[in-house]
C-alpha cells in the first residue's frame, strides 16, 4: 500500500477528479494533520480541526494569501489578482476585516435578500421555462452559468444587458486557480485589471444617484472616508467572483449527482419542503471549493504537531464534508439528510463566505422551480471537466434530459 506522503498530490488536479476521498478518509484516520512537503504545508482534514482554524485567526491568518498560488509563488492574490494597496476582505484579519465586512454586508442583509427573492425566481423561470420534456439541456450553459451571474447583477444593481461583461471578468479572476506558470499569471492579472474602470463607471453614477444596492452601498461608504477605492474595486471584483463559480460549480454538481441517484430525484420531487435540506447536501457533497490555505503566524503545537510560524495550513473544507465524525454515511448523497450538523462548504469563522445567504437562496428557489416541471434527470454522456482547475470543482457541458 502506498504511503500519503505518495498519495497526497495538492498541486495536480488529476488528484481531485481521480476520487480523492479514499486518500481523504485515510488522512483523517492516520495522518489528520498531515505535512505536505512540496508546500511547506499542514493539511488538516478532520471538520472539527478545520473549524478549528477557522475561528483562530490570531494564530492561522490569511494575510499572506488562501490559494495554491500563493503559497507556490508568494502573494499573488494580494499583488497581482487584488490591488495590492487594498484591504482585501479575503485576507485582513480582526478588526478590520470586520469592519468592512460590516460595511459591505449590508447588501446581503435579510431584508435586501427578500426583496430580491421575486427577481430571482423570475429569472429562474424564465431559465426553466425553455427546458423542454424529453430534450437534451446543456445545464451548465443554460442554467448554472448564467444564474449566478444573472444574481449578482441585481445584487450590484447592474442591467442584466451587462451579462457578458460580468462573466468576462468573472470566468478571468477564477483563472487564479488554475495550475499555471507566474508568467500566464501576469496575462490573467492584466486582463482582469481593466475591470477598475468598468466598475468605476457604476461607482461614479452612484455618486449623483444613491442606491441601496451593493454598488451604492459601497459607493456611500468611500464617499464617507470609510473604505479606499482600491478596497472598493477589490469588493467587487472578490463578491462578482466567489458568487459566481462556487453556485455555478454547485449547481453543475448537484444536477449530476441527482442523475446518479433517480431515488434522490424522485424524493425531492414527493417532497418539495425537503429543497433547504437538498440544498445542504448539495453543498456538503459538491464541495465547491476544495480548500482555503492559511499561514502559521505563532508557533503552536495542533493534535501532537508542532506547527512552526511562516508555514503554510491547508484548511481541506471537501474533507471536512465526507468527516464520518461529523455526518452519517458521509459518503452517501442524501436529500433527507437533516441539518444536525452545519458543512463546511462556505468556510468557517470570521471568513465565512459573505454571499452564502445569497447562495443558498439562489439555489433553494431553483430546485423548488425545477421540481415543479420534473421528476427524473438523465446524464447525456460524461460531462467535461476544467482539468486545470485546483481551487474549485468545475464541469463544463452537462448535458442531461428532464422529464
Amino acid at each position: 500500500m502506498k504511503g500519503l506522503s505518495e498519495l497526497v498530490r495538492l498541486e495536480d488536479p488529476s488528484f481531485y477528479w481521480d476520487n480523492p476521498y479514499p486518500v481523504l478518509q485515510r488522512l483523517r484516520q492516520e495522518d489528520p494533520v498531515f505535512f505536505y512537503k512540496p508546500l511547506n504545508m499542514w493539511v488538516v482534514s478532520k471538520y472539527e480541526d478545520i473549524r478549528h482554524v477557522g475561528r483562530t485567526p490570531e494564530i492561522f491568518s490569511n494575510r499572506d494569501g488562501i490559494f495554491f498560488h500563493d503559497f507556490r509563488y508568494g502573494d499573488v492574490t494580494k499583488v497581482q489578482f487584488f490591488h495590492s494597496e487594498a484591504e482585501n476582505i479575503g485576507l485582513l484579519g480582526p478588526p478590520r476585516h470586520n469592519e468592512i465586512r460590516r460595511i459591505a454586508g449590508a447588501a446581503f442583509a435579510p431584508k435586501i435578500l427578500a426583496g430580491m427573492r421575486d427577481r430571482i425566481r423570475e429569472v429562474v423561470c424564465g431559465l426553466l421555462d425553455r427546458i423542454k420534456p424529453g430534450e437534451t439541456v446543456n445545464w451548465s450553459r443554460q442554467i448554472a452559468e448564467p444564474l449566478p451571474l444573472l444574481v449578482i447583477a441585481i445584487l450590484m444593481g447592474i442591467s442584466v444587458e451587462e451579462y457578458d461583461t460580468l462573466k468576462y471578468y468573472s470566468d478571468e479572476i477564477i483563472k487564479v486557480g488554475l495550475d499555471a506558470s507566474p508568467e500566464e499569471i501576469a496575462e490573467i492579472a492584466a486582463r482582469i485589471a481593466t475591470s477598475d474602470d468598468y466598475f468605476e463607471t457604476f461607482l461614479a453614477l452612484r455618486d449623483k444617484n444613491p442606491t441601496g444596492d451593493l454598488i451604492g452601498i459601497l459607493q456611500q461608504a468611500r464617499r464617507e472616508g470609510l473604505v479606499s477605492t482600491p478596497t472598493i474595486l477589490s469588493l467587487l471584483r472578490a463578491i462578482m467572483t466567489a458568487g459566481n463559480e462556487t453556485t455555478r460549480n454547485t449547481l453543475n454538481g448537484a444536477i449530476i449527482a441527482l442523475a446518479q441517484n433517480p431515488d434522490q430525484m424522485r424524493a425531492l420531487a414527493a417532497q418539495p419542503a425537503l429543497v433547504k435540506v437538498a440544498t445542504e447536501e448539495f453543498l456538503r457533497w459538491v464541495s465547491p471549493v476544495r480548500g482555503f490555505g492559511r499561514t502559521i503566524i505563532q508557533d503552536v503545537e495542533f493534535k501532537g504537531r508542532k506547527l512552526e510560524s511562516g508555514q503554510r495550513v491547508l484548511n481541506f473544507f471537501m474533507s471536512g464534508n465526507r468527516d464520518a465524525d461529523a455526518f452519517e454515511k458521509p459518503e452517501e448523497f442524501n436529500v433527507t439528510r437533516q441539518r444536525n450538523t452545519a458543512n463546511v462548504a462556505f468556510g468557517f469563522g470570521e471568513h465565512f463566505c459573505i454571499g452564502a445567504a445569497v447562495a443558498r437562496l439562489e439555489i433553494n428557489i431553483l430546485f423548488e422551480e425545477l421540481i415543479k416541471r420534473f421528476s427524473h434527470v438523465q446524464l447525456v454522456g460524461s460531462p467535461d471537466r476544467d482539468l486545470k482547475q485546483l481551487n474549485f470543482y468545475a464541469w463544463e457541458n452537462v448535458q442531461v434530459i428532464f422529464s
